[in-house]
């Protein structure tokens, strides 16, 4: 028994002393971590991407000089006049006028010394900042569809006046821009005026005017192969968000189907056109414009989705839509057998509908274009006048554009299987967002030869 004690001494001792080792060893512990490497995402594209300005881009420039307009749809000028504007600081943006009448907006056009942008529906001020540096810390929540440069005091003042004016709701900013050059400003555009093409003031009475093209146009009538941007499974990886689920069926000849139970993807294989859906994003929540339109931007241009010309065309903020337009040269392209057109429709808090053409235009045939002249706008407007089914006035806008249709003669040996395409190049009557061609065979018109 009297081993017992220090039996018991030892044996704690022994355990004090065992602890403060493992004690020390817990301390200069330092586990060999293996790095762990970020797991890389193959990015999915369909075509390249591309910026803001690319998209949001005026279907025609109009200047007012020495009581003459003329006008250019060429996308140089455009591009052109978009570098030079992103190169100012606009500062303090005000609001001029909340109610401001056809009439007067007819005045502010026709002003000499002016160049008009004419884009298809409004523009957010609060989007349009990221192609025109605006200072403002309070910029107003407004829309334009028309940008007016006034270059009167160019040459006094050193400075242009911006008029943002938004024709649907009558109401009108401004801006005044101080320029660093403005001697470039004047080599670059108002030096250039009387180069472009003549146009004349269509007027309406207490309406807003249109402006059209006054001499015949010459114009190119293209041959082009059309065919699909690549496998539907890139779109499929891009949409759904696990690929590995989606069953796809082929229905028909004319219809492909993609599901994963929850989004459905469908593709008409006849007329290369794409509908997806995401049924459970439905919403009425408001939507504010600008973030509607870049929300839609962003969408499309991650997947490299605006993959030739296309254009911002229409906004419907109750329905949640966005609409960007095809663009050949310049011009708007419209069919009846596909679309033309890419669809956003915005849900809550993500895409719940997209709608597009799936198709790119590949180069054309051959090197000879048949050279063709377009009717004058005077003959054109004379043409409309007679028209019983429009009246003037209820006439949204009239353009040149290119009419796409299958080329019935084509040369079967020559294209070997492959479906050809003609772009006949016509006038167009725009209203309520819809286009009626008028035939160029009811306006005359000719064919001048080969190129």
């Amino acid at each position: 028994m009297k081993y017992i004690e220090q039996i018991k001494s030892i044996l704690l001792t022994f355990l004090v002393l065992l602890s403060l080792v493992l004690t020390l060893l817990i301390w200069n512990y330092k586990p060999d971590y293996e790095l762990i490497e970020e797991t890389q995402i193959d990015e999915v594209l369909v075509g390249e991407q591309k910026e803001l300005k690319d998209v949001l881009k005026p279907y025609r420039l109009l200047f007012h000089d020495e009581g003459q307009f003329y006008g250019t749809v060429s996308t140089n000028v455009i591009n052109q006049l978009y570098d030079h504007l992103m190169t100012l600081n606009t500062g303090d943006v005000d609001l001029i006028n909340s109610n401001i009448s056809d009439v007067k907006m007819n005045e502010m056009i026709r002003t000499n010394n002016r160049v008009t942008l004419f884009f298809n529906d409004e523009i957010p001020l609060h989007v349009f900042k990221d192609i025109l540096p605006i200072t403002d810390s309070d910029l107003p929540d407004g829309n334009f569809t028309r940008l007016i440069i006034d270059y009167a005091n160019i040459d006094s003042k050193n400075q242009v006046q911006l008029l943002f004016l938004n024709t649907e709701k009558k109401i009108l900013f401004g801006a005044v821009e101080e320029l660093d050059d403005p001697n470039l400003f004047k080599e670059e555009f108002i030096t250039s005026v009387t180069d472009f093409s003549p146009y004349m003031e269509v007027e309406r009475d207490m309406r807003r005017s249109l402006y059209i093209a006054q001499n015949p146009i010459e114009t190119i009538q293209y041959r082009y192969f059309i065919d699909t941007m690549g496998p539907l499974d890139k779109y499929k990886d891009i949409l759904f968000s696990d690929p590995n689920i989606v069953q796809h069926n082929v229905e028909n000849l004319q219809s492909e189907r993609y599901t994963d139970g929850t989004s459905l993807m469908t593709a008409d294989t006849q007329n290369r056109i794409l509908n997806y859906v995401y049924p459970p994003a439905e919403s009425v929540a408001p939507i504010p414009s600008a973030r509607l339109l870049k929300d839609s931007f962003d969408f499309i241009n991650e997947h490299g989705g605006f993959t030739e010309d296309y254009r911002y065309s229409s906004m419907n903020v109750k329905k949640h839509n966005i609409k960007y337009q095809l663009f050949l040269q310049g011009y708007p392209i419209y069919s009846k057998m596909t679309t033309t057109h890419i669809v956003t429709t915005w849900g809550e808090n993500r895409l719940f509908r997209y709608r597009r053409p799936y198709y790119t235009i590949e180069s054309d045939i051959t090197s000879i274009h048949t050279i063709k002249e377009l009717a004058s706008g005077e003959k054109t407007i004379e043409h409309i006048r007679s028209m019983e089914d429009y009246s003037l006035d209820e006439i949204d806008e009239i353009v040149v554009g290119y009419y796409l249709m299958q080329d019935q003669n084509q040369d079967e040996e020559q294209i070997q299987d492959r479906d050809v395409f003609l772009l006949e190049p016509s006038w167009f009557i725009i209203s309520n967002d819809d286009w009626t061609r008028i035939s160029p065979d009811k306006l005359g018109g000719s064919e001048n030869g080969l190129e």
